[in-house]
């Protein structure tokens, strides 16, 4: 399927809503959380026994450094049919999507965790909910002595073959490029980016190819799903290092795509450190794996690559919060003047 996608409003180049959940008919209160995870997570506690029905044993409420907003993760056991306590994560509230797509791929083998229990209404609130398998090997890292890439590809692969069964009921996200093109050239003006008239020459210059760009952009497939936020971080294993296979986890942001996004998006984190890669071109391996799976690769996926690159490039001014460590910005730059001249 081909088409012009959504709108879009978010600039950053990796910023994608959440979509709701198809079929949800729910009439229940909606609920903001607090930032402070301990008390409600205590308060949440019985309600969530309830709602499995005795199996969850008590909850260690934790929080990461990366987490924002009221978001409350949790470890616990779970006892399961055979009567073993199983050690499970908690999370609440989790996107919809997420929900869903874990879901979807339980009968699939190696592609996410196992799902225990869940829900989306919790104590009257709209609160979608999961209890799941705590997998206790992970991230994938430097452990796993340079497999952790092969390994994340295959896993990859994995979602792309269970997901194909399900239909693309949606149109993707689409981006403002113009609008993030316009972006970007202001910050650079506006907060002395290194190189900075580096910068402005290589985004003039896009801005009179950006047209083009697009016009084969645009009229990409989108007729499969993308997992939408594709690196190691984002895999876990159910064996110590190096083994595998590897599970992927964190499904908020699966949507409609194609899958050079998720390529580009992975290689893209590489860009200031392609030593770590040892000669891998993420990109084609990914494409080669899919067509060992039998799955679809389009011929001109190499120029479709190109440009997402030169998207995601003249995009990394416009979202210096994530991208703008001074070595990323360095072989932006780089990449730009070796594509544009």
């Amino acid at each position: 399927m081909k088409g012009q996608p959504t709108p879009e409003h978010a600039v950053g180049p990796d910023s994608f809503g959440s979509r709701d959940e198809p079929g949800s008919t729910s009439t229940s209160r909606a609920l903001s959380l607090p930032t402070t995870s301990q008390p409600f997570g205590a308060n949440l506690e019985p309600v969530l026994h309830k709602a499995c029905g005795g199996r969850l044993s008590a909850i260690n409420w934790f929080r990461t450094d990366w987490q924002r907003g009221g978001a409350l993760t949790g470890y616990s056991q779970y006892r399961d049919d055979d009567g073993r306590n199983m050690p499970a994560m908690v999370k609440l509230p989790v996107p919809p999507s997420e929900r869903l797509w874990l879901e979807r791929l339980q009968v699939a083998g190696d592609v996410v965790p196992r799902l225990y229990a869940h829900g989306q209404v919790l104590n009257g609130y709209d609160m979608v909910w999961v209890v799941m398998e705590r997998l206790p090997h992970g991230p994938l890292g430097a452990a796993w002595q340079g497999r952790q890439f092969d390994l994340l590809i295959e896993a990859v692969g994995r979602f792309y073959k269970a997901a194909e069964k399900f239909a693309v009921d949606s149109p993707p996200p689409q981006r403002d490029w113009q609008a993030i093109l316009q972006t970007a050239r202001k910050k650079v003006s506006e907060q002395a980016l290194p190189d900075a008239h580096r910068w402005k020459k290589m985004l003039k210059t896009a801005d009179s190819k950006l047209k083009s760009w697009l016009s084969v952009w645009n009229d990409r497939r989108v007729d499969h799903w993308c997992h939408g936020d594709l690196h190691l971080a984002n895999a876990m294993a159910r064996c110590p290092a190096p083994g595998g296979p590897a599970v992927l986890i964190d499904l908020a942001l699966t949507r409609p795509g194609n899958w050079v996004e998720d390529a580009v998006y992975f290689e893209h984190l590489y860009w200031s450190r392609r030593q770590q890669l040892e000669g891998r071109h993420l990109c084609s391996e990914i494409a080669r794996h899919r067509k060992q799976l039998g799955l679809p690769v389009d011929e001109d996926w190499p120029r479709l690559a190109q440009i997402r690159r030169l998207l995601t490039a003249i995009a990394t001014p416009a979202d210096l919060q994530h991208d703008g460590n001074r070595q990323h910005l360095q072989a932006t730059i780089e990449l730009l003047e070796a594509e544009l001249g």
